[in-house]
């Protein structure tokens, strides 16, 4: 179906190569700013919970630092362990594919490898001691999520949830991107140059992707069977509910915390632990992730497929036809 206010693929590939940069123009040299915020408050998962106003300004602001560094992570994990195989799969199966599409698709692919490569350099400009190699220390998934989701991912025209996936994490993205204007806009120099250029230089290409991602939407998936849609959104609903009360980044950053400041051991630390289920009825927290205000695109697309209706008891705020009336 036509999507209102997605560009044509030629427009795309039009923007994709007047909008290209390099990695080089971003300013590697400047230093990082170890006494200021490296993201903005909002959106850290920890910042929602009742215990955080256990922390002092100290731990504050290191938490915020290690969050910053874990969205690096995070987004490193998902371009490229998650899309550029995908795409990759894609681009070599599928020679029926549409050229404007695939020209598309190539450009795509080269700005993830090029995204990538700008998040592990922020992580070790950051955190040179935590990245001697690059592998993954805040960002993780399971021994068995990881298998179960190579599996999916080798059978892409199968296992159709990564569609849904690359839609919702890529309007995420552009919404991290807007909290960082926000952000700098409301309070100039308050966060750190170097993460600001980062995300500033990342949203260069992402609101582009989004639209891209529908473009998918419209070629691959919508054309399948019901039962395929049917099994994409199941599984699509599993994933989104780690997301939606996430735990295991949560975890592994207070475990730096701890080690960094031993005094939040005894009890601060395991607060906010206990409290870690509560994100997924925080009103606060889906305010900053699951809502209109920050997926609002995304939300509509969900609310056309009927496939999705089971997806809308994981949102606080949010239904099928609209804001939810929630008691306060």
């Amino acid at each position: 179906m036509a999507r209102l206010g997605v560009e044509t693929l030629e427009a795309l590939n039009k923007k994709s190569v007047s909008m290209a940069y390099s990695i080089d123009d971003l300013d590697w040299a400047r230093p990082i700013d170890r006494s200021k915020r490296w993201s903005p408050d909002g959106i850290a998962p920890l910042t929602h919970l009742p215990s955080y106003a256990r922390l002092g300004p100290e731990h504050r602001l290191r938490y915020n630092q290690l969050f910053a560094v874990g969205v690096c992570e995070q987004f490193v994990w998902f371009e490229q362990h998650l899309l550029v195989p995908v795409l990759q799969r894609l681009l070599a199966e599928q020679p029926d594919m549409p050229p404007l599409l695939r020209e598309a698709l190539e450009h795509f692919v080269i700005e993830e490898h090029k995204h990538s490569e700008m998040f592990w350099r922020m992580c070790e400009k950051a955190e040179p001691a935590m990245y001697p190699a690059r592998e993954f220390e805040l960002f993780n998934v399971s021994g068995p999520q990881g298998l179960a989701l190579n599996f999916l991912l080798a059978r892409p025209r199968t296992f159709l949830l990564w569609i849904w996936a690359a839609i919702f994490f890529e309007e995420r993205t552009v919404d991290y991107c807007r909290q960082y204007r926000r952000a700098e806009k409301a309070a100039p120099g308050e966060l750190d140059a170097s993460f600001v250029e980062l995300h500033e230089f990342h949203f260069k290409d992402e609101a582009r992707h989004y639209q891209l991602d529908q473009h998918l939407l419209t070629w691959l998936y919508d054309p399948e069977p019901m039962w395929k849609r049917r099994l994409a959104a199941r599984m699509f609903k599993v994933l989104m509910r780690s997301y939606v009360s996430p735990r295991r980044t949560s975890r592994r950053i207070l475990e730096v915390l701890g080690a960094e400041f031993p005094d939040l051991k005894a009890a601060a630390i395991p607060a906010l632990l206990a409290e870690l289920p509560l994100l997924r009825t925080s009103r606060s927290f889906h305010q900053a992730a699951f809502s209109r205000d920050a997926v609002g695109k995304t939300m509509e697309l969900f609310a056309e497929y009927p496939e999705h209706d089971g997806l809308w008891e994981l949102f606080v705020l949010e239904g099928k036809h609209g804001p939810r009336e929630v008691p306060v």
